[in-house]
């Protein structure tokens, strides 16, 4: 993102997105306050890329299995199941790891926020959902940030996409937790408004509350199969289209960075990776059955588990 130095003029929705809206809209969103402080303006928002019946449980399709694999410890031999990640944006296995992962890699650039703000930003519902609508917000976002006013009140923050649909269209909106000073609700509003026909809620939030809530949509599956219209109880749409609607998410949220950091933030996120340790040696070095069975033989592994060779198919008796 260059550098914020001019104020942008009032661009309007992305035209083909904007040709995609339905007309479906938000509600107005509650105006709050924010907290006043010092603040600076942003460098940098990069885009990254059942049944129908009321009260009834919904059935989703049937998730691909997980690949399940072997590694053992180069140490001791210890076997360790792992599940291989299908990276499917609808998995709840999936999205709970990732919701774990994110928490642990931004709640340390979280606290370097000093005037944390909650903003929720919102785009017309569209009929179909494409990578182009979904990138809207973003964009939008950053040539909102752009203009004069704002570059004086906002230092950067964190930026959460999510997706619903309840029966009235996709619904894609973002969460923020902001770094600014004071910003007026009806001015944000008006501004956002005329960017994308959008609304805005702003409040006041600790990064330690905030945090959480913006991730805890990534760490459950997506809220896309509803037919109710949040009116009563929940109803779900027919299986085949429930199948219709993960497709078309999956496709368009494929290779979306999901949540981004910008401005002060942006460049100092530092990835979770979690450390798989032999729970018998507290070995971190991990190999295949075939890279253990090639150590063995030469001579390579220091302390070999006593019962690997029973645990292990490749290795066990006829009755094992």
């Amino acid at each position: 993102m260059a550098e914020l130095s001019q104020e942008s003029q009032g661009e309007d929705y992305p035209a083909d997105a904007q040709a995609e809206a339905g007309a479906w809209r938000q509600p107005a969103a509650g105006a709050a306050e924010g907290a006043r402080g010092a603040a600076g303006p942003p460098t940098s928002l990069e885009d990254s890329t059942t049944s129908e019946h009321e009260g009834e449980v919904p059935r989703p399709p049937l998730p691909l299995p997980h690949e399940i694999r072997s590694l053992y410890c180069a140490h001791c031999g210890e076997k360790k199941l792992i599940t291989i990640r299908c990276k499917g944006r609808t998995c709840p296995e999936c999205r709970r790891a990732d919701f774990w992962r994110l928490m642990k890699g931004y709640e340390g650039l979280a606290s370097l926020i000093q005037h944390p703000k909650l903003l929720t930003l919102t785009i017309p519902n569209v009929v179909r959902l494409t990578k182009n609508v979904v990138l809207s917000i973003p964009r939008a976002l950053k040539r909102l940030f752009r203009r004069k006013y704002y570059q004086d009140l906002v230092c950067g923050g964190l930026l959460a996409l999510e997706v619903t649909n309840t029966g009235n269209g996709w619904h894609p909106h973002a969460h923020v937790l902001l770094d600014a000073d004071y910003l007026p609700q009806q001015k944000l509003d008006k501004d956002w408004k005329e960017l994308t026909g959008g609304m805005v809620d702003i409040r006041a939030r600790t990064p330690q509350n905030a945090l959480p809530y913006m991730l805890k949509y990534v760490g459950k599956a997506p809220d896309i199969y509803r037919t109710d219209q949040n009116r009563g109880f929940k109803r779900y749409c027919s299986p085949d289209e429930r199948i219709e609607r993960e497709l078309e998410y999956n496709a368009a949220m494929k290779g979306i960075r999901t949540v981004q950091p910008f401005g002060t933030l942006y460049g100092k996120e530092k990835p979770f990776k979690p450390v798989l340790t032999c729970a018998t040696c507290g070995g971190t070095d991990w190999i295949s059955e075939w890279g253990l069975q090639s150590m063995i033989d030469e001579g390579d592994v220091l302390e070999v588990n006593p019962d690997w060779t029973a645990r292990d198919p490749m290795h066990a008796d006829e009755s094992g």
